[in-house]
Order: structure tokens, then sequence, then C-alpha cells
């Protein structure tokens, strides 16, 4: 269930986030782990491993998430640290970031998680490559944000 939008207050209040000082090489190597991760991916998605390809772009996305909250000077604060992430880019990002990626984000996060530690072969081909898809265009498009 794609959850409603909160802002950045919200988040901060419910202790999701946290205020804290980055600086430039945290950002630098969130970015090139989601380029890492991402580049993983594809390779992955070659040999036919859908669970891996698509935890691999799953995590390519958080890492870039990751990188915009450091760049606006926030951080996940609480043990939901990818929920965080997610809602951090939907309150933060939803003018420049596609609500069909922020909402695919959110998807993939659940479904890799179940797939990780409840239920073996639940990935699909088609849904490897079309998270792998959506990574692409979110990596790349966080990578303009930060400008890096």
């Amino acid at each position: 269930m794609w959850a409603r939008k909160v802002s950045l207050s919200e988040l901060l209040k419910k202790g999701l986030v946290e205020k804290f000082q980055s600086d430039a090489g945290q950002i630098r190597n969130q970015a090139e782990l989601a380029k890492t991760d991402l580049a993983s991916a594809k390779k992955i998605l070659e040999i036919g491993d859908w669970k891996w390809a698509y935890n691999a772009a799953y995590n390519a996305m958080l890492q870039a998430g990751r990188g915009l909250m450091f760049s606006r000077g926030y951080r996940p604060k609480s043990e939901e640290g990818h929920v965080a992430v997610i809602s951090f880019v939907n309150a933060v990002y939803s003018s420049k970031i596609p609500e069909d990626i922020r909402r695919e984000f959110d998807r993939a996060r659940r479904r890799r998680n179940e797939a990780t530690y409840d239920q073996a072969g639940i990935i699909s081909e088609s849904q490897a490559r079309g998270l792998f898809e959506k990574a692409e265009t979110f990596v790349n498009t966080a990578l303009e944000i930060l400008r890096v």
C-alpha cells in the first residue's frame, strides 16, 4: 500500500529522520554506491538471477536516496531506515522524481524484503527488468540533482 505523502516536518516529528552535518565525500560515496549497485544489477540480469538483480536495483535506489538525504543535511534515524529514505524522497523530491518511480521504490522495498526473508522464487524476470529500468531513471535523476 502506497503511504500517504508526509511532510519533512512530520518525518522529523515521527523520528524517522534527523538533521546532521554531511560532507561532499559522504554524498559522493552514496552516489558511487548507487552507480556500482546499478551496474551490478545489469550484470546480474544478464545471468538471469532475478532475485539478486532486483535486490541490486533496489539497493541502487536506496543509496541514491540516501545521497539525496545527505545533500539536504538529513539522514535516516530510526530502525525503519529504508522507509525513512523513501518517505524523505517522497516528501522532498516529489516535483523532481515522477510518482511512478517513487511508488515503485516503495513497492520494491516490500517485495525485496519478502523475497529475501519470506518466500523463495517470487521475483520474475519482468519484475527484475522493470525495477532495473525504474532504478536507472531514479539513480540518473538523483545524480543530476546531486551534480556528481
